[in-house]
């Protein structure tokens, strides 16, 4: 004990000796000092420049193992092994002064800082990782334990930092947790090149959005609008589902959204949108504090759009944790104005949850329901189901995936007041006014000559 107390303070005062040393001297494994961080400081510097920082990250692993095994001393005397090595090797890689420094995140990781260059491409970068890597697991051996050698593994992770982190030390942080997890195969390797991507995309402003109508099944009249995205054609993102995915795992999903509003918004006002208009939205981002100013202040440069027209549909991409605080906050949106669709009804619990526990204003009964209804008596009775329940709680109902006209007219004959699908229309652009009123006139006319033709039959 007196021995571990003696190693302690001549660590501290080691650590003192230290502080009148430049940021620069102490690139390379600074220690940790309680007022200062040389490396951190530098990265800062890096980017008040203006200037660009890569970031590779050597994870060793099943490090748990080494302490339940080993005692401090020996482990800290592979530290410095580690260290020492890395050392040795960079030369090879790296010129000195592209090197911005070098730092341990704990027992388990090591990061390295380097400048960003022109020619210095991810998968260069990538590639650079992953031979430290190997050449590190060949050169370590266990120092002062049992006569066999002992191996380590090493898994490595590269990320790009961009400008979009105004704070250096949550931008490090970000950095170095996403290296972390493309180190351990929780993300793909080249996350940082399509984060940095769809990052790009928001800021030009670079998705189109669609509109696919929702038709009254007893009269023929448009309902409302769903708005859907697209990302940019010829891309990974062009998927709505890969777009929003991903945008989750870069935590970029509510500036997504935020932009598919503003896009919504001002396809209204510019096509003169009189009616409801859906617009998809995650719990991630109906919770975000900064949701209720963005919609107010798109009403405020749109006055032509109305907070009536717009319904909240909540998707079922992520749970919703709290429907007490859910429930609290679509209460003060529905004070202002706006309503609430819950989407996927009937596709499982979860769904079901949300329409007991929120009473949204409207119920979009899931496709696979819908789907080839007219053939299977039991999806029928699920159908009356759900409207009855529906009717109980003073929700409307729309039936979504309609495909063929056997299924419209089977919702028809359920009472069922409106549908969506390929059957009335594919998503598309809004068009200009007087074209969308010709084309929906047609649909008109086709569903009030079955409504027609159903009468005759019975």
């Amino acid at each position: 004990m007196p021995s571990l107390f003696i190693n302690m303070w001549k660590q501290r005062f080691k650590m003192l000796s230290y502080l009148p040393f430049s940021n620069r001297s102490l690139k390379y494994f600074p220690p940790e000092f309680i007022l200062r961080d040389p490396v951190t400081s530098m990265v800062k510097q890096q980017r008040l420049q203006g200037k660009g920082c890569n970031l590779i990250l050597f994870h060793m692993e099943d490090v748990h193992q080494l302490f339940s095994t080993y005692s401090y001393s020996s482990i800290q005397k592979l530290q410095q092994q580690i260290n020492d090595t890395i050392m040795d090797m960079l030369p090879q890689y790296f010129k000195h002064q592209d090197i911005i420094g070098i730092k341990r995140f704990g027992h388990e990781d090591i990061c390295l800082f380097v400048k960003q260059q022109p020619s210095f491409s991810y998968d260069t970068l990538q590639q650079k990782g992953q031979q430290l890597c190997a050449e590190l697991q060949a050169s370590l051996r266990m120092p002062g334990f049992a006569k066999q050698e002992s191996s380590f593994s090493f898994q490595s992770g590269c990320y790009m930092m961009g400008p979009e982190m105004e704070n250096i030390e949550v931008a490090i942080q970000f950095a170095y947790r996403y290296a972390l997890s493309i180190a351990t195969k929780r993300l793909p390797v080249h996350f940082s090149q399509s984060r940095q991507q769809l990052i790009d995309i928001i800021e030009t402003e670079n998705i189109s959005v669609l509109a696919q109508p929702i038709m009254n099944l007893t009269s023929g009249d448009i309902f409302g609008w769903e708005i859907l995205t697209r990302g940019p054609q010829n891309t990974p993102f062009h998927s709505p589902a890969e777009l929003f995915d991903f945008a989750y795992q870069a935590d970029v999903l509510s500036k997504m959204e935020f932009l598919v509003m503003k896009k919504a918004f001002e396809e209204m006002s510019k096509r003169s949108i009189k009616e409801q208009v859906f617009i998809n939205i995650t719990p991630v981002t109906l919770s975000h504090p900064l949701l209720l100013e963005q919609l107010l202040m798109l009403l405020k440069e749109h006055p032509s759009v109305a907070p009536s027209q717009i319904v909240l549909e909540i998707t079922e991409r992520h749970a919703i944790r709290d429907f007490n605080f859910m429930g609290a906050l679509m209460a003060k949106y529905r004070s202002l104005g706006f309503r609430f669709a819950v989407d996927d009804a009937g596709a499982g619990y979860s769904s079901l949850q949300s329409i007991t526990e929120l009473i949204p204003d409207i119920i979009k009964i899931d496709k696979s329901v819908i789907q080839n209804i007219d053939q299977m008596t039991v999806k029928q009775s699920l159908l009356r189901s759900l409207m009855h329940f529906a009717e109980n709680i003073n929700c409307q109902v729309i039936a979504e995936g309609v495909e063929r006209e056997e299924e419209a007219e089977m919702l028809y004959d359920l009472k069922v007041q409106m549908g969506q699908g390929f059957y009335f229309a594919r998503p598309e652009p809004l068009a200009a006014d007087q074209e969308r009123v010709q084309r929906f006139d047609l649909l008109k006319a086709k569903i009030q000559r079955s409504r027609q033709a159903n009468m005759v039959l019975v």
